[in-house]
Parts: C-alpha cells; sequence; structure tokens
C-alpha cells in the first residue's frame, strides 16, 4: 500500500495537481488541437493578430479560455464564423472534433 502512496504522490509532483493530467480524450483533442487549430488559434500567429485590432485580443487564443462550449466550439468548426472557414468531415473528423471540445473545455484548477 505503501508503494501506491508513492506512486500517487509522483504523479502529483510532475503533473502538478490532479487536475493538470489530460484524460485520454482530452490527450487526443490536444494532438488534434495542435495538429489543425494552432496555426491560427495560438498567440501571435495570423489569426490572433487579425484579431489584435479588435477589442479583445487574446480572444481567438482557445486554450487559455474557460467561456467556451462543446456544443459552440463544433458548431464554429462545422458553419465556420468570421474568417474562419468552416470545416469539412473529411478535413477534421467527427471524433477529432469532439476530442478538441473536450480538450478546450476541460476543468481547469
Amino acid at each position: 500500500m505503501k508503494a501506491t502512496h508513492s506512486a500517487a504522490l509522483v504523479a502529483l509532483v510532475f503533473c502538478g495537481s490532479a487536475h493538470a493530467a489530460l484524460t485520454p480524450l482530452e490527450a487526443k483533442g490536444k494532438q488534434a488541437y495542435d495538429h489543425s487549430c494552432i496555426y491560427c488559434h495560438a498567440s501571435g500567429v495570423w489569426g490572433t493578430n487579425r484579431l489584435a485590432r479588435r477589442k479583445d485580443k487574446e480572444h481567438s487564443v482557445l486554450e487559455s479560455r474557460t467561456d467556451l462550449t462543446a456544443a459552440g466550439i463544433r458548431a464554429v468548426v462545422r458553419m465556420g464564423v468570421g474568417s474562419m472557414p468552416p470545416l469539412r468531415r473529411t478535413e477534421l473528423s467527427d471524433a477529432d472534433v469532439e476530442a478538441i471540445a473536450a480538450y478546450l473545455t476541460r476543468p481547469r484548477s
């Protein structure tokens, strides 16, 4: 039993907290996000620079937002909004969209 507690303590030290670890679905979402979304939705890239001229310059840095919903993410990905085009299922699968939504709406401490 002591070994189990030690392993849990090591996991908490390396993760920072129990909330820092991603679930398998969230990890898949981060991978899909890094592959498909980050080019426009990371700080200092085209999408964020374009929005910087608006009132909320960090609005498109999606990883830092806490006000997103899974339904909203699905709708924007499939229908597009503003300068973001809609993404077809051949470009981003439904499973990838669900994983990205799980990643972006994950609980944060």
